[in-house]
């Protein structure tokens, strides 16, 4: 208790001598330091003599921790190996920032497989047995139409049952932001203006149509805030994908047992 007192004492005189920085050495505890940092924040009023005693009182159960070889027990171990985890990954992506980020010539490209596209969308319901004896009728009518060359607004006018109807089936611009992504993709590979097949989703029956596609240049802010996100994540997954690969390559793995054979 006596060696407490004095190491508060001498302490805090030399912080009183000395204005702490947040790298300042505050006490050491047999040789190990304390810093700024390791005092925390106001917390109901607690005073510096406070925290510094709490950090002193916290570095002398660590060390008797370490002494008595618990950081060497499974636990503690898989504790301290998630945040290497962690710290690794955090400090590879802070190196790896420069490449992460596309330029606006990687943005443009990138775009140009995820562009704005604007849609004529037809809707049939057949959530009751008289709507899917309607939506059959119609279904064969609608092909008949698309077969004859039929412009596909005519059609989403005429048989539609969603609310676009109004405005020719035309849901304006769309990208995998504001739609299922699958959907978005299997439209974006249908080539311009030709109406998709009839796709079932739940009890309803669709068809698409992309019609016209947004320049670049005319793309919102918002878009490609979105665009350079998902293209950062995708980099950052390639670039971790090879380094794992690469660890793997230089490794030596020593499997105990073959998988699946473990009982």
């Amino acid at each position: 208790m006596l060696k407490l007192l004095l190491v508060l004492f001498i302490s805090l005189v030399s912080l009183a001598m000395n204005p702490p920085t947040s790298s300042t050495i505050v006490a050491r505890v047999n040789g190990e330091p304390i810093y700024e940092t390791d005092l925390g924040s106001d917390v109901n009023g607690e005073t510096r003599q406070d925290k510094l005693k709490k950090a002193i009182q916290y570095q002398l159960i660590i060390q008797e921790a370490k002494r008595r070889g618990l950081e060497r027990t499974p636990e503690v171990q898989s504790e301290l190996n998630k945040l290497l985890y962690k710290k690794f990954i955090d400090l590879e992506r802070k190196n790896q920032k420069q490449k992460l980020t596309p330029t606006e010539k990687d943005l443009h490209v990138y775009y140009g497989r995820l562009p704005l596209i604007r849609i004529h969308h037809l809707v049939l319901n057949r959530r009751t047995e008289t709507e899917k004896q309607l939506a059959d009728l119609a279904l064969e009518q609608i092909k008949k139409e698309i077969k004859a060359g039929t412009p596909f607004e005519q059609i989403c006018s005429q048989f539609s049952q969603d609310s676009s109807a109004l405005f020719d089936g035309d849901t304006d611009f769309r990208g995998p932001h504001n739609f299922p992504e699958d959907l978005y993709l299997k439209i974006r590979a249908l080539p311009k203006k030709t109406p998709s097949d009839p796709i079932e989703i739940g009890k309803t029956t669709h068809f698409f149509e992309w019609f016209d596609k947004k320049p670049f240049t005319s793309a919102p802010a918002s878009y490609l805030q979105f665009l350079q996100s998902r293209y950062e994540q995708e980099q950052e997954r390639a670039l971790f994908s090879k380094l794992v690969e690469d660890l793997e390559s230089n490794a030596k793995l020593e499997p105990l047992t073959s998988l699946g054979s473990h009982r």
